[in-house]
């Protein structure tokens, strides 16, 4: 009885540590760190980045595509 009670709590403890998918269809934001603009252009670009929320793949591409003198790109998923 032992055992079956020490299975159990060992089986039932993976689902508390269970890792749920990432949801990659919405709700990402992607920004970057480059320098500020003085460009109208960069500026628009750089506040659609911050409150736009879209998929993984579109929000990366946006933040590659106005990247300018970036090193590094970071998309959160923002609920």
């Amino acid at each position: 009885m032992k055992k079956i009670m020490l299975i159990s709590l060992f089986l039932s403890s993976f689902s508390l540590f269970a890792v749920s998918a990432t949801d990659l269809t919405k709700n990402w934001i992607c920004t970057t760190n480059a320098s500020s603009s003085d460009v109208a252009a960069d500026k628009a670009a750089d506040d659609q980045m911050k409150n736009t929320k879209g998929t993984a793949d579109a929000s990366f591409k946006f933040a590659a595509e106005h990247c300018r003198d970036c090193t590094k790109i970071t998309c959160e998923v923002n609920d």
